[in-house]
């Protein structure tokens, strides 16, 4: 096998050790500690464990079973997270190293200022690894070890002196073992505290990350909220287009249902005024009618009125041209005024005269031919969709009135034809008795001429008889 194929093997094991335990289905905050917990366990077994457990040997050997239990608990830990048992796996791991870190440095010392440095140097290393396996979620595990640290580094090197075994570990206070040691101690120190300034390095890009995401989904929701907000305004704006458009067709409806009801009724336009006025909220009005009695000098006749100073309507007909709704037939448009010319209309009311706010007059047309003027006073001004709706108005009227003129002389054809009809009977009848007398003379003539051929005959033979004789 290639060094290339070791290499990656040995890389291929080293990360499988590193990430054992993540394959469960674990909580966020405690998936984000699988992967250091185990770095720490490797970092204790090379660091510490091995290299003490050599140097135990070769100078103390009854006590290397101390730094090689230190390695034995973090395999054991490996073990347990790779089988999901790290919601306990990283009690017991800062909490027994520390304890054989302290038995191993209680046994060289008589008080604690005279333990071993670097000894004492790892078991401070140890009181570093909960802040490393932990997370600040977990804050009951962080005193549970923070207490027990803080009693063992304490009591242990005064109390466990007592199990003098005739070490006095000079060597591991002096010479090059106390150098190596203390590289040991300060690597360990040093790797916790670079695990301490990952995870808080991960932290910080973590919480500029959740910042960020946090920043963006504000942003996309304000945008939501803008497009939200502008999805109400299009709505409110349709609703109100509809309901506009809802009120133009019931107003269409209900003066539609009037002239379907009221055709042939002489007040038809003054009910048609009425409603008018009434479903507009207008103040005044007023309902002219072309008259088209001769097409070369039409005028156009009030027709009905609603609540209109009487004063104004002296004079009831108009021609094409003359005021306002005269100019409004010749235009064939509507004229709408917010500045009413002065004295042209007066809406009385309970508390006196006064000059409307909007005028407005509309020709009642259908197929480009006007067949009447709606005039519209009022005191509030009217907006575009109402004098679309009084347009719509007028067609609906100008339609009626169009086919109440072609009925009418409809009606005038069928009865000059049918007095013509009773005319011509009535001559049928006087030539039928013509001609029964002319037939009845001439069977009298015919009969008299017979009569004088047989007298002619009779003479003619009388005339023959005496030439004879």
């Amino acid at each position: 096998m290639s060094r290339e194929s070791n290499a990656t093997v040995s890389t291929s094991l080293i990360s499988r050790i590193i990430n054992a335990g993540s394959q469960h289905d674990l909580p966020e905050y405690l998936q984000k500690r699988v992967r250091p917990t185990n770095i720490v366990c490797l970092l204790i077994v090379f660091v510490l464990s091995i290299p003490f457990v050599i140097i135990s040997l070769v100078y103390f050997p009854w006590m290397a079973i101390f730094p090689a239990g230190g390695g034995l608990v973090p395999l054991l830990v490996l073990y347990i997270n790779y089988r999901g048992g790290i919601y306990y796996s990283r009690v017991i791991l800062p909490l027994l190293c520390l304890l054989l870190a302290s038995l191993y440095n209680a046994y060289f010392s008589t008080s604690i200022f005279d333990s071993v440095l670097p000894v004492y140097m790892v078991e401070l290393s140890f009181t570093l690894i909960p802040f490393v396996v932990f997370d600040l979620k977990e804050k009951g595990y962080l005193i549970f070890c923070a207490i027990f640290s803080f009693f063992i580094i304490l009591v242990f090197p005064s109390t466990w002196h007592l199990l003098d075994m005739g070490y006095e570990g000079t060597i591991l206070r002096t010479g090059w073992v106390s150098i190596v040691t203390m590289i040991l101690a300060v690597s360990a120190q040093l790797g916790t505290i670079l695990g301490l300034a990952v995870l808080n390095r991960q932290s910080e890009e973590e919480s500029n990350q959740s910042r960020v995401e946090a920043e963006k989904r504000n942003q996309t929701l304000l945008e939501k909220q803008e497009e939200n907000a502008q999805k109400t305004k299009e709505l409110e704006a349709a609703q109100a287009e509809e309901k506009k458009r809802q009120w133009a067709a019931d107003g269409i409806a209900q003066i539609s249902e009037i002239v379907r009801k009221s055709s042939g009724n002489e007040d038809i336009f003054d009910l048609l005024i009425a409603a008018t006025v009434k479903y507009t909220k207008a103040n005044q009005g007023g309902m002219f009618v072309v008259d088209r009695i001769d097409e070369n000098n039409k005028t156009i006749e009030l027709a009905a009125c609603y609540a209109y100073e009487r004063k104004k309507f002296i004079e009831k007909t108009i021609t094409p041209g003359e005021g306002l709704v005269g100019q409004a037939f010749l235009e064939k448009e509507p004229l709408y005024f917010t500045e009413i010319p002065e004295n042209y209309v007066k809406i009385t009311s309970g508390l006196g005269k006064a000059t409307p706010t909007s005028l407005l007059i509309v020709p009642m047309k259908v197929n480009e031919a006007v067949e009447g003027i709606l005039e519209i006073a009022s005191f509030q001004t009217f907006e575009e969709y109402e004098i679309t709706f009084f347009q719509n108005l007028g067609e609906v009227i100008a339609s009626f009135i169009q086919n109440e003129r072609i009925m009418q002389q409809t009606r005038q054809l069928l009865a000059q034809a049918q007095e013509q009809s009773e005319e011509m009977r009535a001559q049928e009848e006087e030539m039928r008795q013509n001609m029964e007398e002319l037939q009845a003379t001439q069977e009298e003539m015919h009969r008299k001429e017979k009569e004088y051929q047989g007298k002619i005959k009779k003479l003619e033979q009388k005339l023959t008889a005496n030439a004879v004789s």
